[in-house]
This record gives C-alpha cells, sequence and structure tokens, in this order.
C-alpha cells in the first residue's frame, strides 16, 4: 500500500499511521505508539498512545486503498513464479493428453477424456481465482477428491458461463465467416467485456442455472464497477500476447518430437488465460464485499502490516524533594562488594505467549509454525488467534490445520463476536475446498439461526438453496 494511501499520523502529519487511539482520537504513527512489557500477566503485551497514555488499538484500512493497478501490473508475473511455470506445465502435459487421446478415441469413449481436458483447463483458472481471492501469492496445488468435483463439475461449469459467447461465435463464422465487418468487432467487444466476468461468476460457486442468466452475470460487473472495467483494460494487451504465443505454439508443432511439442504449445498458450484468472482473483480480493464475496470485516487488514510501535513511555515527573534526594552524594561503602551471583535463566515462553504476540504483529507465518507445535488439546487462546491461523492455513493450502483451528472458536467461543464469522469461513472451506457440501450447508444453516441479523448470517443466507 503507498503511503500516500495510509492515514497519517496526528503529530506527525508526514508519517503513516498504523494504531488509533480512542481516548485521544488520534491516529498514531510508530513513534506515538507504545508497545508495554506486562511480565506479571500471561499475555504481556499492551498497546497504549504515547501521547494520552490510553489503551491504543491497530488502526485497519480497506483493501481497496492499496493501488489495485499495482496489484494487475504484478499477475503478469504469476505464471512466471516457480509454482507459476510448474503448473503451467502440469495442466499442460494433462490437456495436450487428455486432448490427443479424446481426438484418436471415437466420440462415446473419449467423452471421458472430453471431461479430463476441459476439466483440468477450467478447473485450474477456478483454482487461482479462488486461491488469489483468499491472499495466496502463489499457485498452490489442488487437492484432488472426485473425478466429478474437480474435473467434470468444473468443464460443465465452464462451458455453460461461456455459452453466451462461443455459441454465437461458432454460427456466425458457420454462416460467413467475415472478419471484416462491423458485427465481427461488436462481438469481439462483448467477448472482452462478458469473458472475464463469466469466468468470475462460475468460479465463485454460484449456481449452474444462474450461469445461463446474463443480466446476473451483468450485475456483478456493474457493482464491481471500475475495477472491472480496469481487468477489461488488460485483456487488449493480453490478447495480443495470447495471440503471439499461439504463433509460437504453431511453431513448436513442427518439432520432430511431437509430445513434447504439444506439451510445451499448451504449457505456453496457457500463459494469458492464468493471468486473467489471477487478475480476477485479485479484484476478489480486494473489492470482493461489493458483491457479496465473503464478510465486510475480511477486508479490512493492519494499516502497517509487521510493522512494531517505537514509542517510549514519558519518564514521570520528579518533585523537587525527591531530586534533592537522588542529589545527595551516596554514602561510601564499608564493606568488600562480592561479586554479583549470575540471575537464574527465564523459563522459556510459553507456546501460546509466543503465538499471540506473532498474530497481534501479523506475523502469520510464524503464527502457523507455532501452531502446529500445540498439542492436540490446546491450551486457551483468543478467538483472533485461532481465527488467524485458519485463515492462513487455508490460504497456504493447510486444509486440516485449517479446520482445526476454526472449529476451536466454534465449539469453544461460540459467543465471541469472530465465532460467525470463523463459522462462514469454515462452511466455505467445506463447500468449494474439501467438496463436502453436506457440512458446509449444515454450518451455513447454523449461522443463520445462531447469530440472526449479523452480516455473517446474510452471507451465509445467500448460500443456502431458496425454500
Amino acid at each position: 500500500m503507498s503511503a500516500s494511501a495510509l492515514p497519517h499520523c496526528q503529530f506527525h502529519p508526514s508519517a503513516a499511521a498504523g494504531w488509533f487511539c480512542p481516548a485521544c482520537n488520534a491516529n498514531l504513527c510508530p513513534g506515538c505508539a507504545i508497545l508495554e512489557v506486562l511480565e506479571s500477566e500471561a499475555f504481556t503485551e499492551l498497546l497504549s498512545c504515547g501521547r494520552c497514555g490510553g489503551a491504543a488499538e491497530v488502526l485497519k484500512v480497506h483493501r481497496s486503498q492499496s493501488s489495485f493497478g499495482k496489484q494487475l501490473l504484478g499477475a503478469w508475473r504469476y505464471p512466471l513464479k516457480k509454482s507459476g511455470l510448474l503448473a503451467l506445465l502440469a495442466v499442460g502435459a494433462v490437456v495436450a493428453l487428455s486432448r490427443a487421446v479424446f481426438n484418436f478415441l471415437p466420440f462415446l469413449p473419449g467423452v471421458v477424456f472430453l471431461a479430463v481436458w476441459l476439466g483440468s483447463f477450467w478447473g485450474a483458472l477456478f483454482w487461482i481465482v479462488r486461491s488469489t481471492a483468499l491472499g495466496a501469492e502463489h499457485f498452490t496445488a489442488p487437492d484432488f477428491h472426485n473425478i466429478f468435483h474437480d474435473l467434470v463439475d468444473p468443464a460443465i461449469r465452464g462451458v455453460m458461463a461461456t455459452l453466451l459467447i462461443w455459441v454465437p461465435a461458432v454460427i456466425f463464422f458457420a454462416r460467413n465467416g467475415d472478419t471484416r465487418g462491423a458485427t465481427f468487432w461488436l462481438m469481439v467487444l462483448i467477448t472482452l467485456l462478458y469473458a472475464p466476468l463469466a469466468l468470475l461468476f462460475a468460479a465463485t460457486g454460484q449456481s449452474k442455472r444462474s450461469l445461463l442468466n446474463p443480466i446476473k452475470v451483468v450485475d456483478v460487473g456493474m457493482r464491481l464497477g471500475r475495477p472491472y472495467l480496469m481487468v477489461v483494460a488488460w485483456m487488449v494487451p493480453l490478447s495480443l500476447v495470447g495471440m503471439i504465443l499461439l504463433a509460437v505454439d504453431e511453431g513448436l508443432s513442427s518439432l520432430p518430437v511431437p509430445l513434447v511439442a504439444s506439451l510445451l504449445g499448451e504449457a505456453i498458450s496457457l500463459y494469458v488465460p492464468f493471468v486473467v484468472a489471477r487478475m480476477l482473483g485479485l479484484l476478489l480480493y480486494t473489492h470482493g464485499d461489493r458483491v457479496g464475496y465473503g464478510m465486510a470485516s475480511e477486508f479490512f487488514e493492519p494499516a502497517l502490516p509487521g510493522v512494531k510501535p517505537r514509542g517510549k513511555k514519558r519518564a514521570a515527573r520528579v518533585t523537587a524533594q525527591e531530586g534533592r534526594e537522588a542529589a545527595r552524594p551516596a554514602l561510601q561503602q564499608r564493606f568488600i562488594e562480592l561479586e554479583p551471583e549470575p540471575a537464574p535463566a527465564a523459563p522459556p515462553e510459553p507456546l501460546e505467549t509466543q503465538l499471540v504476540r506473532a498474530v497481534e504483529t501479523n506475523a502469520l507465518d510464524q503464527a502457523l509454525a507455532l501452531y502446529r507445535k500445540l498439542p492436540e488439546r490446546l491450551p486457551p487462546l483468543p478467538a483472533a488467534c485461532h481465527l488467524a491461523v485458519g485463515q492462513k492455513a487455508a490460504t497456504v493450502g493447510d486444509y486440516p490445520l485449517a479446520v482445526r483451528a476454526l472449529k476451536q472458536v466454534a465449539q469453544h467461543s461460540p459467543e465471541d463476536t469472530l465465532a460467525p464469522r470463523s463459522c462462514v469461513i469454515l462452511a466455505r472451506l467445506y463447500g468449494e475446498r474439501l467438496g463436502d457440501t453436506a457440512s458446509a450447508q449444515k454450518l451455513y444453516r447454523h449461522v443463520v439461526g445462531r447469530y440472526p441479523g449479523t452480516d455473517a448470517a446474510r452471507f451465509a443466507q445467500s448460500r443456502l438453496p431458496p425454500t
């Protein structure tokens, strides 16, 4: 996030603020906020204001305050990272092999390989959109549950979502195929505007019937507004890059090793779809609350993640009498000073204390490692720690740990304000990652019944089938 987009300190206008003091109603920079250590308490850190001494809070800002344009520019590098290159090769190999077998076999036996071909392609794109929307920085391998959930269903959803694009295109080229008329360029414009939205709509788990309803799809685009148009604007240079890569693919087909050439060609041709999926995932990660993807509170993050307060507590005022006492010369010692005994070694800090500190300072990788070391029978921890670990574990693809952490909030802190949010995230994990629709629906119904009127209940209700 750029410094200009951040709130600034009340007392140092040139410094970005990361904390807020309700007592004096002031934003605080690291130099004005104090992190105090209370050794007598189980959880030893206390945030306070360096001006008035009141309790301070972490200042959170909406993700949309960051430069969305810079994020989209970074999406071009996503497939070129190590994990992205491996994904391009892996998905390219599956697509190339399944397509080759499909073209070789008669239609009916080849339907299975058609599902593998289309399911691998669409499933990879949907996975990139959803994992990016959760905050993942790299491509993580999706968990395979069954053929229908991971191959057939994505293939059906992808074909249905783009039905209103490819069917008119097939009819148009079957009749005349003239690429110089106004009709052709109108179809190109509609494709640029509608295709990313169709992919986004299909990736977010919408019902198959709604995929065929262009009014619902366009409504999502209108609510996303300018950020979606920024994604559409990138489609023009991406289309040009795609045409160049297709020409490279054609050149590879002349190599004397057809299988390797086909694999490399498919991997290269997947670059543009991967970038588009990454951009759409960033759109949901930053502006998903506009279309009800997640709860509003999920889109606010610490203004200065990883930065610790550096303020010092003000020295107490010294009275005149105390000053005179302090100024008196010390009495001359009349004994031989002995070497002080070494202080006993401090006992190791409990893991749960380290975990709380890691969560408070947004060191979530460290928090994840500490949580894994805790015993199965967890010690008492704040609900915020379980929630932060659960979200981070889901982001990196450690779903068993995410489920374990999120269940702790629902089971042991059901009255906490974070409990409904934890239940919703857990339900989304079951439904969107683990393929357990029954458990997801059960949790959504629980949230609607247990926490009526909350943002979580409204979101859960939108995910339940109409009665």
